[in-house]
């Protein structure tokens, strides 16, 4: 076996020459890394990208809605309102049917905990990871604010019934879960505008996405509970929701449910 043993450098030339050659190589191999890299993020974004225009959508889709049914949740409050004053002038409760509570988003940001637990945030540009970081904050804010609105509404859901004796204490409860239900609808769609514009500004979906999401919204919230008649009192539950409790399993799919702001097509990843 011939073993070729390295020739001796013949002047500073021939030196720098072979210098040169191994300088270009590494520059040559690292520039192809960061090439590779620089694709693989691109790609990486570009995945992640798709997955946040869904939750997107859906905030825009649960904002328009909760935006557009504060009004009937302010007048069914001013209803409660006249029959917490009627029920403490006569000492009395009047017959009141159930009353649906607010409906509302799940207010959920799914894909943001991959973009924290990897490294792909930092791969987006700076103004939209900023962006992106204040929707997450006020999403999680609002969930904490729809937690206390429901439990504000339960409190509510004394007054329904056939009719009956009420006392002090309950009235004055009855009052306070009522004005604490005006703030939380306040509250609610103030961080749903700004919810909103947090995703009109990250311009990671187009006018034409915007505004199909915003106008699904509005049709979500036409028909929710709250927008509908009271229905007639009773001793049990309405006929929808009792309807609903004993209906039998449905197959995957089969089942429409209208309200709820994670169906519809503007709250789907289909293209």
């Amino acid at each position: 076996m011939d073993i070729h043993k390295p020739k001796p450098w013949h002047g500073l030339r021939e030196f720098l020459k072979e210098y040169l050659i191994i300088v270009v190589g590494v520059l040559t191999a690292l520039g192809a890394e960061q090439v590779v890299e620089t694709q693989h993020w691109r790609h990486e974004v570009e995945v992640a990208k798709e997955a946040i225009a869904f939750d997107l959508k859906r905030t825009v889709g649960g904002a328009a809605a909760q935006d557009a049914h504060t009004v009937c949740t302010v007048e069914r409050l001013r209803e409660i309102d006249e029959v917490i004053d009627q029920a403490q002038r006569t000492g009395r409760l009047p017959p009141l049917g159930w009353s649906f509570q607010p409906p509302s988003a799940t207010w959920t940001f799914e894909s943001w905990s991959a973009l924290t637990s990897g490294q792909i945030l930092s791969h987006f540009p700076n103004r939209e990871q900023i962006i992106l970081s204040g929707l997450a904050s006020e999403l999680e804010r609002m969930r904490e604010m729809r937690r206390v609105e429901s439990d504000d509404w339960a409190t509510l859901e004394m007054l329904s019934g056939a009719g009956r004796p009420i006392g002090d204490a309950e009235i004055a409860q009855a009052r306070i879960a009522a004005n604490h239900a005006l703030r939380d609808a306040g509250q609610l769609k103030v961080s749903a505008r700004l919810a909103e514009s947090f995703v009109a500004r990250s311009r990671l979906l187009s006018a034409a996405e915007l505004d199909r999401a915003f106008q699904e919204g509005l049709k979500v919230a036409l028909n929710t509970g709250i927008c509908l008649p009271r229905p007639a009192p009773s001793k049990s539950l309405p006929d929808q929701v009792a309807h609903y409790f004993v209906a039998p399993a449905a197959r995957p799919g089969d089942l429409k449910q209208t309200g709820d702001l994670g169906v519809g097509g503007a709250f789907t990843l289909e293209k």
